[in-house]
């Protein structure tokens, strides 16, 4: 026989400890809310019904089973009360961790009908978009200047519409079961007809239905992922509850049950509804909160942080579930095309994102989408056909066109943020895709991209770390526009002078500008969504609080001069500890670019981009050549392995350096960062083994070593 608080011991806790320590890394305070929530609900609603039912002998168990009792209730039923949430929600968390959205899209928007306005040729080869039309929206390019924001314009959609048919049905079963209890208590105790047989399955649906309903009607509602967690979380608690009734732990009363039990089992029907009852109560709970702390996000003025004070978080949960924002229609189609496009063109970012909480994920999809589109428009202003016909300087121009109107795109739009209240703000999106007019071949997923870039960024982080990698794309601009198939015509357009690389400074200062102006913008991302604002700041903008960003960015000095500036200029603790922390993120995104530059060399040779500094070459310069046209002489053979070994040697040094910084940045942040960061230079670690060789399709990497590397650092840490 088991005791009660056996069954917790051996069947509760212990898968709770398992889960708890499997998704700790990205558990944090929104998941900690639905535990001390769901908690205290369960109890404060259980607790009156609970002790009803027992009195009444609805069931029962051996005296010596329990470790004590509060009115009827075993101590150990009230930390079932608690036990059987924060299982759940684990258990919850982690089979809808792979969602970017708590929520379905094609609920109020159909995607593939969007895209579907140009065909999917279109969309991959870049044909040009004259109209974009999103639902009840459209934009023409061809709509005369208007300086007034057009207020009239209604983009939003309801996420969390009210269930009220829905709704009626659980009211329905709730009254139901009140009918049942009328007719069961017309009767003595010591009637054990065909009525009182129903006591137990009328309790529970008149305790438990109507709250099911509250919740439907304000919007609640499963995906396949929380059905999915529904049934297995249902099946445990469905075998947990047989062994603990075949074990004499407690007893369901054969006079008060329709003594209908389940043939494989001899599990009661009256506990299979009760445990699936409260565990989908608890699944649509959980499944409501993440839609409510997604809104927070998505939604430009509510704070996306919550408050710390528990008490405050809820209330400001429920505000959102009473009155729930509209949410522009471009962020749910921009979030859905940004999905497809880093699917599509980043597969080491689709699974590194994994090791982020959702609404860290959020922002980093928001970003890195914007950082691909951006890429690829510069890289790749006409399609393949096009490009066989245009000039090099008809290329540089377009190029240089198309880095103009994403500068003054990122320009405007935290222009536009700064001056219009968040109610305002996104209808001046009309103004911002005028001037995207300007790039051609934009297609309809890389405008949503811009479009999302621009709902979702300006209030979370600041302009300059996109400005900075702008700087960066402008380095790229000066190799040459086409590649250079031999020696004579490197020789004729004097290749060297369209080298921009030229020190090791050089390089450094491309490597901070492509990659450690977005370090520095995931340090800013993770303080607005993972740590709020100060009390001086209004939470709805934590970009507020950044005032240092401005000085620390500015041009002429490196940003690790700025910093150490504003370091001897304040006694701020916590400005320090952020400076520092940012600091240390830009070296480390500089070590990650050095590991992918030397992945890369040959590859980048293909289109006469060269990215090792030419001083390297001062002892080989036939190697210059050799490294650009190895195919140009048989008897020189390009030796990759003297520049790839002393880059990643300068990549080991700059991690070192910088790695003690990932642990101060919030702690649901770290896990990833640290995963992100040992996977990467498991490339380091495959070229090395490979004695610095490198070839123009890439590297091998273990994919077993480089996961069980990663998830090693995302669990236990280096």
């Amino acid at each position: 026989m088991f005791t009660y608080i056996q069954i917790h011991l051996y069947f509760i806790i212990p898968p709770i400890l398992l889960l708890t320590l499997l998704y700790f890394p990205v558990l944090g305070r929104r998941e900690m809310l639905k535990f001390l929530w769901l908690g205290f609900m369960a109890t404060i609603w259980t607790t009156p019904w609970d002790n009803f039912i027992l009195s009444q002998e609805g069931w029962s168990y051996p005296p010596n089973s329990i470790l004590g009792k509060i009115g009827y209730v075993p101590i150990e039923e009230h930390m079932f009360f608690i036990l059987q949430p924060i299982l759940l929600i684990l258990l919850h968390s982690i089979f809808t961790h792979g969602r970017l959205l708590p929520f379905d899209i094609d609920r109020f928007i159909n995607i593939d009908n969007f895209l579907n306005q140009t065909s999917n040729q279109d969309l991959s080869q870049g044909k040009p978009v004259s109209d974009l039309d999103l639902g009840d929206l459209r934009i023409d390019k061809h709509q005369k200047a208007d300086n007034k924001v057009n207020n009239k314009v209604d983009t939003g959609r309801q996420t969390l519409p009210r269930r009220p048919i829905s709704a009626l049905g659980w009211i329905t079963l709730s009254l139901i079961g009140l009918r049942l209890i009328l007719k069961t208590h017309q009767y003595q105790a010591i009637d054990y007809g065909l009525k009182h047989h129903m006591f137990y399955l009328s309790w529970i649906l008149f305790w438990i239905c109507p709250v099911i309903g509250f919740l439907t009607f304000l919007g609640a509602k499963c995906t396949w992922s929380d059905w999915k967690t529904l049934l297995i979380g249902t099946g445990y608690f469905w075998i947990v509850d047989t062994i603990a009734l075949k074990s004499g732990s407690w007893s369901i009363s054969k006079t008060s049950t329709l003594n209908i039990e389940f043939p494989w089992s001899g599990l009661p029907i009256e506990e299979a509804i009760f445990f699936f009852l409260t565990s989908y109560l608890i699944i649509l709970s959980s499944s409501l909160i993440s839609h409510l702390h997604t809104i927070l996000i998505l939604s430009p003025d509510l704070p996306p942080c919550p408050p710390k004070n528990p008490i405050s978080h809820i209330m400001l949960l429920a505000k959102v579930a009473f009155n729930p924002p509209k949410i522009d229609q471009r962020i749910l189609i921009g979030l859905k095309v940004a999905e497809r496009i880093l699917k599509k063109g980043s597969s080491s970012f689709e699974v590194a994102k994994l090791a982020f909480s959702r609404e860290m994920r959020l922002g980093l999809v928001v970003v890195y989408a914007w950082c691909r589109v951006t890429d690829n428009l510069i890289d790749e202003p006409f399609t393949a056909s096009e490009l066989e016909s245009v000039s090099t300087k008809s290329l540089e121009e377009a190029r240089q066109r198309i880095l103009k109107s994403i500068r003054r795109h990122l320009i405007v739009t935290y222009e536009n943020f700064e001056k219009y209240p968040a109610d305002i703000y996104p209808k001046t999106l009309n103004e911002l895709d005028k001037i995207l007019d300007d790039i051609p071949n934009l297609t309809l997923s890389d405008r949503t991209a811009f479009q999302l870039f621009s709902l979702i960024i300006p209030r979370l982080v600041p302009k300059y770390p996109f400005l900075e990698l702008c700087d960066g794309y402008s380095t790229d601009l000066k190799f040459p526009s086409k590649p250079i198939r031999s020696i004579t015509q490197a020789n004729d357009n004097d290749i060297t002078s369209h080298l921009p690389i030229q020190t090791q400074n050089d390089l450094l200062k491309y490597a901070d500008d492509v990659a450690g102006s977005i370090a520095s913008a995931i340090c800013y991302l993770s303080w607005s969504i993972l740590e709020g604002t100060p009390l001086n700041i209004n939470p709805s903008n934590p970009i507020n609080q950044y005032t240092f960003a401005e000085k620390l960015h500015s041009e002429g000095n490196s940003s690790r001069t700025n910093a150490y500036q504003l370091i001897s200029e304040t006694n701020d603790e916590e400005l320090i500890k952020r400076l520092n922390t940012i600091n240390s993120a830009r070296i480390m995104g500089c070590a990650l670019q050095l590991v992918n530059i030397s992945r890369d060399i040959a590859k980048d040779a293909l289109i006469s981009r060269l990215y090792v500094p030419l001083s390297y070459f001062n002892k080989q310069p036939s190697q210059f050549i050799s490294i650009l046209f190895p195919k140009s002489n048989s008897r020189i053979q390009p030796r990759y392995e003297l520049y790839t070994i002393p880059l990643l040697n300068l990549a080991e040094e700059m991690r070192n350096e910088s790695e003690i910084a990932i642990e101060d940045l919030p702690r649901i942040s770290r896990g990833g960062t640290r995963a992100m960061v040992s996977s990467y230079f498991e490339i380091s670690n495959a070229i090395i083994e490979n004695q610095g060789k490198v070839y123009d399709k890439g590297i091998k990497v273990n994919k077993w070593k480089r996961i069980k590397k990663a998830a090693k650092s995302f669990w236990i840490g280096n």
